[in-house]
C-alpha cells in the first residue's frame, strides 16, 4: 500500500506539515501548490520521501510545472494547483475534469478554493485537501492494488 500526504495553500505554514509527515510516515507527498518554497523546503527536510508539487497562482517566480500526470501504484494521477482550470468559478469542475480526462487520470488533486473537497464519478476520484493555513485541513490517499481511497483530515 502507498500511502499518500496532500497539501496545497500552505502559503508559509509548514511545521505543521512536518507534524503531520511524522505522524503518518508517508511513502508519498504531494504539494497542490502556494507555496512551492514550503513543498522545497519539506523535501530537504526528507530527502527519502519523494515531494511532487506545482506551481499555485502565488509561485510567480516559481520554475514548478503548472500541472503535472504522475503514477503510483497503477493508478495515475493529475495534479494542479487549479486556477487555470477554474476552479473557484465551475461548481462542476468541467475545466478541471477535461484537463484531467485529456491526460487519462483516475485521480485528481487540486487546489486553490481552500475548502476541503472530495468526489468519485464515474471511475475518477477528485480531492482537493483544502488548506493547512486557512481551512486546517490535509488529505491522505492511500492506493492499494490500483484502489484508491482518500480522507481529509484537520491538522
Amino acid at each position: 500500500m502507498k500511502k499518500i500526504l496532500v497539501f496545497s495553500d500552505t502559503h508559509g505554514y509548514t511545521d505543521p506539515c512536518m507534524s503531520i509527515i511524522e505522524k503518518n510516515r508517508p511513502s508519498v507527498i504531494i504539494h497542490a501548490g502556494d507555496c512551492t518554497g514550503d513543498a522545497e523546503d519539506l523535501s530537504y527536510i526528507y530527502p527519502d520521501i519523494p515531494i511532487y508539487y506545482v506551481k499555485g497562482n502565488n509561485d510567480f517566480f516559481s520554475s514548478a510545472a503548472m500541472r503535472m500526470t504522475v503514477i503510483i501504484d497503477g493508478v495515475r494521477i493529475f495534479i494542479t494547483h487549479g486556477h487555470e482550470q477554474r476552479v473557484k468559478y465551475e461548481s462542476d469542475y468541467r475545466t478541471l475534469r477535461a484537463a484531467a480526462k485529456e491526460a487519462d487520470a483516475s485521480l485528481i488533486i487540486f487546489g486553490h478554493t481552500h475548502i476541503p473537497y472530495t468526489s468519485y464519478d464515474y471511475g475518477v476520484t477528485m480531492i482537493n485537501p483544502g488548506s493547512v493555513r486557512f481551512s486546517g485541513t490535509y488529505a491522505v490517499v492511500e492506493i492499494e492494488k490500483g484502489k484508491v481511497n482518500t480522507k481529509i483530515l484537520d491538522i
